[in-house]
């Protein structure tokens, strides 16, 4: 009997691959002498992956679904999604079973494949995130591997990977991550399209970007674009032609803008809402997330802890070094995305999400030029001794906290032990590695730290997420009831619960969705309708405020019966007379 020849026909497999997605020079992330360091033939390729996976495993997917989701963001696209599911609407995003057009629906999409999956768990809301986040890590590897070495390349996902910001962000259903991952990817293959004169790497670019612009719309072709157009102009190796690909443009366009002209024929006042209102309104307006213009500066230096402490550092070390070639892209890479962010009227810190791929570069750049000094340098000196100092005060502040700091440590309380334990780390392995003269030290603490993450927001997640009052919602629910918002809203508690929420009018994210379905039956304009709408009902369990609470017992005759608090709500069954 003759045994088929399995290996042999994947090896062919695998060479017809390489060819496909392969051009002149080797592969997307080849290293060429020509323009980058060669590559050591120390470690194996893929003995670095492999790490990078394991630890990413560790960092983003480790018990991912152990807290709940927490409003408002996590609760909101996951109900969307479920009700994607539920309706068996794929074109048409939906929040309380309304038309909810705020943002595309890539993610939308990918949420309710993994609710289709894996069942409708916390874990498979976040599973989308948590695998951008992990294909991150590698692509920032592959990059740096193909702009400098394996070893760079190592150094920069392993600071990126065990950044603070991202791995939390990383741990929760929100669109940035996802973003982030095509857009770095976009920019990514642009670059190398350009530095290696290989267009055809430009119809790849624009494909990633297309999937960036159907996570959160123009914003991720305005700083691609922004990008490689700064680049082009300070280069001028290549015209700003260069970028214009047809087939690229013409994936850019198929895969894009059908959701945009479906939704647009469906309901003609989208594209004023999408572009006028949620786009160009809140970035020159700023009508919501108002914040100061230095906002981004502690911001960043937070979404990168404890990398953060090094970034004076690092780019004070490209001023002195010059910044030329690749560290010239990258800082316009990330400046772009700092800049943009930071002139919008209305800011958010998870904006600057995707400028943290290009400082991790520089970042592991830098540390890498250690190597050979044995971590010798003055300026890395003065910046771990900051860095141990800073830690080290903070310790202290909290084991002997001064007066005006120790009602903020008693809030801070559910977090214990863990935020003794972050701290300690935090001082101690820029301690080490200034004894010792080993950066090493700095990547042990720092997955120590990001590994901390996952606990501390399981605690945070005891008081931020609604899922114990959804369960108990969904376990006293009989066949006619109803869930009534008083001047209250909670996506979340709409997702455990399965049920969509009747509201007593007042501003919320649904009204542009109300405006296209006026004859929905979700909203009470006055407090006799939604007296008339409880009397209907063989129950009605009411979510309000627990001050609200003795007026609606008041103007509302019957039996009420507190099941469960949440914060400052309170959600109580109403049975009539």
């Amino acid at each position: 009997m003759t045994i088929p020849d399995k290996s042999g026909r994947l090896n062919r497999f695998l060479d017809l691959v390489r060819k496909k997605f392969s051009f002149s020079r080797g592969g997307f992330f080849t290293s060429d002498p020509s323009w980058g360091s060669p590559a050591s033939a120390g470690t194996p390729d893929w003995l670095y992956v492999l790490g990078l996976t394991l630890t990413g495993a560790a960092l983003f997917f480790y018990h991912l679904g152990a807290p709940g989701l927490m409003d408002p963001d996590e609760g909101r696209y996951a109900e969307i999604a479920r009700e994607m599911l539920l309706l068996k609407d794929w074109v048409t995003p939906q929040l309380n079973f309304l038309p909810y057009l705020e943002k595309p629906p890539l993610v939308y999409w990918l949420t309710a494949l993994s609710f289709q999956a894996f069942g409708l768990t916390e874990g498979a809301a976040r599973l989308p995130a948590a695998a951008s986040a992990l294909a991150g890590v590698l692509l920032l590897y592959f990059l740096g591997k193909t702009l400098w070495n394996p070893q760079t390349g190592f150094r920069s996902a392993l600071i990126l990977a065990t950044s603070g910001g991202y791995v939390i962000l990383g741990r929760l259903i929100i669109l940035d991550m996802p973003l982030t991952l095509f857009l770095s990817l976009g920019i990514v293959l642009g670059y190398l399209a350009y530095i290696r004169e290989q267009r055809p790497l430009l119809f790849w670019a624009y494909l990633a970007l297309a999937l960036a612009l159907l996570i959160k719309g123009p914003v991720a072709l305005m700083l691609a674009a922004l990008v490689w157009g700064i680049w082009t102009l300070l280069d001028r190796r290549h015209p700003l032609t260069f970028w214009l690909h047809p087939l690229g443009l013409a994936i850019l366009a198929l895969l894009a803008l059908p959701w945009f002209v479906l939704m647009s024929m469906k309901y003609p006042g989208f594209l004023r809402f999408f572009l006028g209102e949620q786009h160009v309104g809140r970035y020159v307006a700023g009508s919501i997330h108002k914040n100061p213009f230095y906002y981004y500066v502690p911001v960043l230096f937070g979404l990168m802890l404890p990398w953060g402490w090094l970034l004076p550092w690092s780019l004070g070390r490209l001023r002195q070094a010059g910044a030329r070639g690749h560290r010239l892209f990258l800082l316009i890479w990330a400046g772009v995305i700092l800049l943009f962010f930071t002139i919008s009227g209305g800011k958010l810190a998870p904006y600057i999400l995707p400028a943290l791929p290009p400082l991790a570069l520089l970042l592991g750049e830098g540390l890498a030029s250690l190597a050979d000094s044995e971590g010798r340098s003055p300026g890395f000196t003065i910046s771990l001794l900051i860095w141990a100092l800073s830690g080290t005060v903070l310790v202290a502040a909290y084991i002997w906290p001064p007066a005006s700091l120790a009602p903020r440590l008693d809030k801070a309380a559910l977090l214990q032990p863990y935020l003794l334990t972050y701290l300690v780390i935090f001082a101690l392995a820029p301690s080490l590695a200034w004894l010792w003269r080993k950066p090493a030290w700095l990547f042990v603490g720092a997955l120590l730290l990001g590994l901390l993450v996952s606990p501390g927001m399981e605690r945070l997640g005891r008081t931020r997420s609604p899922r114990e009052i959804g369960l108990t919602l969904r376990s006293q629910w009989r066949p006619g009831a109803a869930l009534v918002g008083v001047r209250l809203y909670s996506q979340g508690l709409s997702f455990y619960a399965r049920q969509p929420f009747h509201l007593w009018e007042f501003p919320t994210e649904l009204d542009f969705g109300r405006k296209l379905r006026p004859d929905c039956g979700f909203f009470f304009s006055t407090p006799a309708e939604m007296t008339a709408f409880a009397a209907s009902r063989p129950m009605v369990f009411f979510f309000l405020k627990k001050q609200n609470y003795p007026g609606l017992k008041e103007g509302l005759p019957g039996k009420f019966e507190p099941l469960a608090d949440w914060k400052d709500c309170i959600l109580a069954a109403y049975t009539g007379k």
